[in-house]
């Protein structure tokens, strides 16, 4: 199977397969950025217009928000380096697959105030590219969502799980529930106190309207009368009453039980737990979607995710502006730097162009002592960031970005016995983990007390990128009654987690002993 790089080098030699008379430039493109990440524009062509042409190729097993997050930056620091308007560079983005991408790609494409094509790559059996074709772009508001509650059923024995497998599947098919994914999951991890190593995982799609009125009659729930099911007053909470429903009537047959979300089953994932299968009914995503693809709808990048909040906006669409509004400030709930600085960015991006585009990336984080056990013991970077780039619309070609990360202040360096003030660090990590997984306000107060024995803090930095002027980097403070001010910074950004493993390394190769080590994490 040919895999990405080999496609890119494929249309290389046979760019006319993409469009005719492009003239290539270079692939593997590389873009300068002075903070935060740059990047690598596929391949670099000009068309028989001299308009550059910006050609992205993603693989199936790419999340679809985040690809065109990386496009649109790509697309802001190119225009930035050669001082481009957007008449003069376009892009094009290719997959192999489109099931996951089109809608958020219908939504990017209706916003962006550059030319943006897609088209899907048709390969042969060799995986060699051998045509494409056009994608036809959605109306808006068809895209399904993975509702966020989940269901874990525990079992001791494989065989008693595999009856209970086809007793849900016939529940689920007389509730008439159709959009499901059952994961069959099996612990392979080192940890010998695991109870129960085999797991049923169940998850539904959020139901449609009309899903809502056979299954509400199918539990045989009573309304008074009241038709609770159109558009103006849905009733997500539907979906927590069939799971309860489900587990009611499995209830005889499974060893123990619990509800789950995006954030648990990633930290099973992480943690030696492995899926072995994914079954669902539904026969598109069967035959057209992989088991990689669903495994991380279900992770998630919509904003029902506890971990991620990944979309594409603009202020001239009030209602999804305002609805991304809310959901972001929500999302950033105990990260009051964030939650501040980042109402305060989009509303001075609105204020000087309702035109603009703003992609956000922003992921949340389970707890601090996971994040770094993660982030040092296994290479994984669970920790919190942020990343904001709004394009603004004119001849100056301007783009702002806000970027946001953990920083350590130089100055505390923690111990095993000032970390957890004598208490068994297996209740500790317990605690964090259930309180994050029921979102208590307790979490919050204990991870700001964790996050301060550490020394480590949030902090964020405006980035003003204009076409032939030099980077402008600034630093956001925020005074007692919530004023923002924008601070001129040196070379030296801040002391990084780089800084905080070199001046504590005795702690860190601890900490990670007594995490790994610990049944919490053995078990998750």
């Amino acid at each position: 199977m040919v895999n990405e790089a080999g496609i890119r080098d494929f249309l290389i030699n046979n760019l006319d397969m993409i469009e005719p008379d492009l003239k290539f430039i270079e692939k593997e493109f590389s873009l300068k950025n002075n903070l935060g990440a740059g990047g690598r524009i596929d391949i670099l062509a000009k068309d028989q217009f001299g308009m550059f042409v910006i050609i992205e190729i993603k693989k199936s097993d790419k999340i679809a928000r985040e690809a065109l997050h990386e496009l649109q930056k790509y697309i802001a620091l190119f225009k930035h380096e050669y001082g481009l308007a957007a008449n003069k560079c376009r892009c094009i983005l290719l997959s192999t697959e489109w099931h996951e991408l089109l809608v958020p790609f219908s939504e990017f494409s209706r916003i962006v105030d550059y030319q943006i094509d897609g088209y899907q790559l048709i390969l042969d059996e060799q995986g060699i590219p051998i045509g494409k074709k056009d994608v036809n772009l959605t109306l808006e508001g068809e895209e399904k969502l993975i509702f966020p509650l989940h269901k874990i059923f525990w079992f001791r024995t494989v065989s008693k799980r595999d009856i209970v497998i086809q007793k849900l599947v016939d529940i689920l098919m007389e509730l008439e529930i159709i959009n499901y994914y059952i994961l069959i999951v099996n612990y392979k991890g080192n940890y010998q106190g695991v109870i129960y190593p085999h797991v049923i995982y169940l998850v539904f799609d959020v139901f449609t309207t009309s899903e809502k009125k056979k299954i509400q009659k199918n539990m045989n729930i009573r309304c008074d009368g009241i038709d609770h099911f159109d558009d103006t007053d849905p009733q997500p909470e539907l979906e927590e009453e069939a799971l309860f429903e489900i587990t009611n009537r499995l209830r005889s047959w499974i060893d123990d039980t619990e509800l789950s979300t995006s954030v648990k089953l990633q930290n099973m994932i992480s943690n030696g737990w492995h899926i072995s299968e994914i079954r669902t009914n539904n026969k598109y995503v069967n035959s057209l979607i992989s088991d990689q693809e669903i495994l991380e709808k279900i992770l998630g990048f919509n904003v029902s995710n506890y971990m991620n909040f990944i979309s594409v906006i603009t202020p001239r669409i009030k209602p999804i502006w305002e609805s991304n509004f809310r959901k972001l400030h929500d999302f950033l709930y105990g990260k009051i730097l964030w939650q501040i600085g980042t109402k305060y960015f989009l509303q001075k991006v609105e204020s000087i162009s309702i035109e603009s585009t703003i992609t956000l990336k922003v992921y949340s984080g389970s707890d601090i002592l996971y994040g770094l056990y993660n982030y040092f013991g296994r290479g994984i970077r669970y920790l919190p960031s942020l990343e904001i780039i709004a394009k603004i619309p004119g001849n100056t070609n301007k783009n702002l970005m806000l970027l946001g990360f953990l920083e350590w202040d130089g100055r505390t360096f923690p111990t095993i016995s000032s970390v957890f003030n004598n208490e068994k660090p297996s209740r500790v990590f317990g605690n964090q983990q259930l309180l994050f997984q029921l979102r208590e306000e307790a979490f919050y107060q204990m991870e700001g007390i964790l996050m301060k024995k550490h020394g480590l803090g949030y902090s964020l930095f405006e980035v003003t990128i204009e076409q032939n002027i030099q980077p402008v980097i600034r630093r956001l403070a925020i005074e007692e009654d919530d004023t923002i001010h924008l601070l001129p910074i040196t070379d030296e950004v801040g002391f990084s987690l780089r800084d905080f493993l070199i001046n504590n390394r005795s702690y860190v190769y601890n900490l990670c002993d007594i995490i790994s080590s610990c049944s919490h994490f053995g078990s998750q």
